[in-house]
């Protein structure tokens, strides 16, 4: 009886995992389509370390510049055009939308995290608001709270949303271990400890979200070790469905008041 009882938990956790790569090929499939789709600028970022935050449309009313912006930072290996349909939707309720790009080559947690430091000012100083909402997927959330737990964006931030951000490590991140920003993200790495251990500063709301069928980031590792975080957990999407997913950006849009 034990040995059945473990081939029926074996054949269980096979038919997860398969349905699980199922989906994350769809979803690869879905965002290829996706990006195919949309103009060649917004696909190939500016060569360079940091691609800066494109600028804000000019086709907001000078009444709205003092409403809170948001930031939108991409994961490991995205772009702008990861964001198509949260910055559209954004846009349409009437929410000055940015985003910056980065290559993760070459970088470092801490070296993105001074960049989306020194974006959030410059957006604060274009827009007159006196805060801003902060949106990351994957690895673009753990550079969130990288640059939230040095201390220089106190006071500056409101809304922090992050999607399957690998707080609590990644067990693909020992594919490529010749990348810095990746080894930042193996589970137990001295940056994910440190940030285990930051407070998040007074004032700053965070909502997490997670994905039943998320292979990169399973289970709570997408939940920050911060006591006072909302969790919102997305079924049959994976990581990367979770920008596609109608039920995720709506919750985003509830999430960030002007």
């Amino acid at each position: 009886m034990p040995r059945v009882g473990a081939l029926q938990g074996a054949r269980a956790a096979v038919g997860t995992f398969g349905r699980a790569a199922m989906v994350q090929t769809c979803e690869l499939a879905m965002m290829a389509a996706v990006v195919a789709m949309l103009p060649l600028h917004l696909v190939h970022p500016v060569p360079g370390d940091v691609e800066p935050a494109r600028r804000l449309s000019r086709a907001h009313p000078p009444a709205a510049s003092a409403a809170r912006p948001v930031l939108l930072v991409h994961g490991f290996g995205g772009g702008k055009s990861s964001w198509s349909l949260v910055s559209r939707t954004l846009n349409a309720r009437g929410l000055t939308v940015d985003a910056i790009t980065y290559s993760p080559f070459g970088n470092s947690v801490e070296k993105l995290a001074d960049r989306l430091v020194a974006e959030v000012k410059r957006i604060l100083s274009k827009t007159g608001a006196d805060k801003v909402h902060l949106v990351g997927h994957s690895l673009g959330g753990v550079v969130i709270a990288q640059a939230i737990a040095g201390g220089r964006l106190t006071g500056q931030v409101d809304r922090v949303v992050t999607l399957a951000a690998p707080f609590g490590g990644s067990p693909w991140a020992n594919l490529l271990p010749f990348v810095a920003v990746v080894r930042a993200l193996r589970e137990g790495s001295p940056l994910l400890r440190r940030l285990a251990c930051a407070p998040v500063p007074d004032g700053v709301r965070w909502l997490a979200f997670t994905a039943t069928l998320d292979m990169i980031v399973p289970g709570l590792r997408s939940v920050p070790a911060y006591a006072d975080v909302e969790t919102v957990t997305v079924g049959g999407v994976g990581h990367l469905g979770m920008l596609l997913s109608r039920q995720v950006v709506g919750r985003i849009v509830a999430a960030l008041p002007a």
